[in-house]
C-alpha cells in the first residue's frame, strides 16, 4: 500500500466493536509557584457540560530518611486539583495544578467527538491557568480483546506475545508484558502493557492491550501546535495497534 493511502487508512480506519475500555488525553503544564490549588476551587462546569459531580484529586509521595543507619518511610497524599464527572458517569476531566487530563469510558464515539470534548474543556481549563506553556502530551488507549476460545495459538489473534523457550511447558494460564518503544522519527516514546486478565464472558480469553504514546520536554505556547500534536500521538497510536494484532482479531472487531 502506498504511503500516502496507507496514513489516510489509519487515519480514518474505524472499527463497530472497537475493544476501547478507555481513551485518555493528557496534557501537562509548566507549573509556576503563583499557581496553588486555590486557584482551582471555584471551578464550575456543570452548565452547559453536564459536569457536576466533582471529586479531589490526590498525588501520593514516598519519603525515606536515614538516621543513626535505620531507614524509615513515610507517606503523604497531597491534592493536586479537582475531577469532574459528565457524560452520564463515562466522561471525566481533571484540572491539575500541572496539567489536564480527559478520559471516555466505554462505549468509545470517535476520536473526533473525545478530541472535540477535551477541547472544549481544556478551554476553560486555560481560562485558569493562563498562557502557561504545555512541556508534556500525551494519548493513550486502553483496548481490551475478548479472542474466542478453545484457541489454537495466541499469535493467531495478536502480534505482541511473550515467548516462551521451548525448554518449558507451552500452556500459557496468564501474562503481563511491558515494552518501550522510542518513536525516533517523531521523537515521543511509546509504551506498551498487555496483560491477560478475567476473561468478560463463557469461552473468551480476554487481553488488555494498553498503548501510550507521548511527548515530552516540550515548550508549546500554542493551543494549536497542542492538538496538531495530538493528531501525530493519534496516527502513530493508530499504528502501533494495527502492528500488534492479526486479520483474525480485525475480523472480530470489524
Amino acid at each position: 500500500m502506498e504511503t500516502q493511502k496507507w496514513m489516510s487508512w489509519l487515519k480514518n480506519r474505524h472499527y463497530d466493536k472497537a475493544p476501547i475500555k478507555e481513551a485518555i488525553i493528557d496534557i501537562q503544564i509548566e507549573n509556576p509557584p503563583s499557581l496553588t490549588l486555590a486557584d482551582f476551587e471555584n471551578v464550575d462546569i456543570s452548565p452547559p457540560h453536564g459536569y457536576a459531580e466533582r471529586r479531589r484529586v490526590m498525588m501520593g509521595q514516598l519519603r525515606g530518611q536515614l538516621e543513626e543507619g535505620v531507614l524509615t518511610a513515610t507517606a503523604k497524599q497531597d491534592q493536586m486539583g479537582y475531577a469532574f464527572v459528565g457524560g452520564e458517569g463515562k466522561h471525566v476531566v481533571q484540572f491539575r495544578m500541572n496539567g489536564f487530563t480527559f478520559s471516555r469510558l466505554a462505549p468509545y464515539q470517535s476520536w473526533e467527538q473525545l478530541r472535540n470534548e477535551a477541547r472544549t474543556l481544556w478551554n476553560s481549563y486555560r481560562q485558569i491557568v493562563g498562557a502557561l506553556p504545555v512541556v508534556r502530551v500525551g494519548l493513550r488507549y486502553v483496548n481490551q480483546l475478548d479472542l474466542p476460545m478453545p484457541m489454537r495459538d495466541l499469535r493467531d489473534f495478536i502480534r505482541l506475545y511473550p515467548e516462551i523457550s521451548s525448554d518449558l511447558a507451552q500452556q500459557l494460564a496468564g501474562f503481563f508484558l511491558q515494552v518501550q518503544i522510542p518513536q525516533e522519527d517523531l521523537g515521543t516514546t511509546a509504551i506498551l502493557n498487555e496483560a491477560m486478565v478475567p476473561p468478560s464472558g463463557p469461552n473468551v480469553a480476554s487481553v488488555v492491550l494498553d498503548i501510550d504514546v507521548f511527548r515530552h520536554g516540550l515548550k508549546l505556547e500554542s493551543d494549536d501546535d497542542v492538538w496538531s500534536t495530538m493528531e501525530v500521538l493519534r496516527l502513530r497510536k493508530n499504528l502501533i495497534f494495527e502492528g500488534c494484532i492479526t486479520n483474525n482479531t480485525r475480523e472480530l472487531i470489524s
